[in-house]
Order: C-alpha cells, then sequence, then structure tokens
C-alpha cells in the first residue's frame, strides 16, 4: 500500500467513526422520553466523608464548580432571580437505579481503598425534571440505611437548566459525635460528573437522561 494510499484509507475510517456517533447520538436524542412533557433522568449520588481534608477534587477526575452563585439557591432561568424551593412535607420515591447502569461503581471502590475518604452511600433512582417550583424532595432515609449517618432530603428540578438541590446531614459516631451539614443547590450538566463538598462531607453526582420508559412519583 502507498504511503498516500495509507493516509486517505485512515482518513476514510476516521469520517466513518464521525458519522457512526452522529447517528448515535440522534438516535439518543430522537428516544429520549418524556411523562406528560418532562423528560426522565437517572440521578446517582456517590455520597462520601473527607477523612484528610488534603486531596482535592481533581485527584478524583470530576468538574469541581466553585462558582458560588451557583450554590445555595435554585435560580429562576427566565428573571436571574434566586429562590429555593420549601422542602414538601410530602414523602415521594422513585424507581431504584439498577445497579448495572450505576457509573461511579469504580470510584466507590477506589474510595474504599484510600485512606482520604471513606463512602457513606451510594444511591440511585429515575425520576421526570419536574419544573423548579414544582420540585419533588426525597427523604434521604428511604434511600440510606440509618447507619450511614445520613439523613435529609435531595430535589432534582429542571428549567432551562438542571438544578440539584441537596440538604443533608450527617452524624459522625466516635469518642466525640460531630454532626455536619451540607446545603446547597448546584447547577448540573448532564452526562457528567460532578463534586459538591463541603468541609467533612461531599457528593459526586451523575445526572443522565434516561432512553426508556416513563417514570412518576409514588
Amino acid at each position: 500500500m502507498t504511503h498516500s494510499a495509507f493516509w486517505s484509507r485512515k482518513l476514510s475510517l476516521g469520517l466513518l467513526a464521525v458519522a457512526v456517533l452522529s447517528v448515535g447520538s440522534a438516535g439518543a436524542q430522537q428516544a429520549a422520553p418524556t411523562q406528560g412533557g418532562l423528560q426522565s433522568y437517572d440521578v446517582e449520588l456517590l455520597i462520601f466523608r473527607n477523612l484528610s481534608g488534603k486531596e482535592t477534587p481533581e485527584s478524583w477526575g470530576v468538574e469541581a464548580t466553585t462558582d458560588a452563585a451557583q450554590k445555595i439557591a435554585i435560580p429562576d432561568d427566565e428573571t436571574g432571580t434566586a429562590e429555593v424551593p420549601a422542602p414538601t412535607a410530602q414523602t415521594v420515591t422513585f424507581p431504584a437505579l439498577p445497579a448495572a447502569k450505576m457509573k461511579l461503581t469504580a470510584l466507590e471502590e477506589t474510595m474504599r481503598r484510600s485512606r482520604g475518604y471513606q463512602p457513606l452511600a451510594h444511591i440511585g433512582w429515575t425520576q421526570p425534571g419536574f419544573a423548579r417550583n414544582a420540585a419533588k424532595y426525597l427523604s434521604v432515609s428511604s434511600l440510606v440505611s440509618g447507619a450511614s449517618g445520613l439523613q435529609g432530603q435531595i430535589a432534582l428540578s429542571r428549567g432551562r437548566y438542571l438544578h440539584l438541590t441537596l440538604d443533608l446531614q450527617y452524624d459522625a459516631q466516635g469518642e466525640m459525635p460531630q454532626q455536619y451539614v451540607l446545603r446547597q443547590t448546584r447547577r448540573m450538566r448532564s452526562n457528567e460528573r460532578h463534586y459538591i463538598d463541603s468541609p467533612k462531607f461531599g457528593v459526586i453526582a451523575v445526572i443522565t437522561p434516561t432512553a426508556s420508559g416513563d417514570t412518576a412519583a409514588n
């Protein structure tokens, strides 16, 4: 094979790969399910304790957003103002995310072998992307065991952007019991890992648009 023929063939294979990826992407967009006009999402959270405080989010290959405007409150996508939806007394549940669809399992195992981090809970579920003013809160106690020391609420909402709201409390047991709180709202990008931190415990989150089935709150 001549040099020019070799590069011609390589270029053709490259273009073919791009075409296949484009078709796959288009197919995924067309297959996106809706429920009453709402896109459904797989929500996966790896909640962990920071034992050393020395390592950074970059050590785990996750996105570390430090923009304070993306924390604390759920922005109003239309006006730019901010408002956190009040926790609801209603308890909602969603279908659990199967272990086979979990994307953070390898990272959890790495943390278990680390001296600096301790996994507290690895949870996931599928839910519709409710509007910001209709966000549904899940009770953490319905997702984790009491032995984890975790309590609080979690909500996913969608306007122009996706937002994940965490209102978590962690009770660390030991000779001197400590209580830590993580209250943040973060603007999320789907299919990306996001790191949400506090001095003593944090969350790695992945939000993925679903490709099959409608989902409703119970």
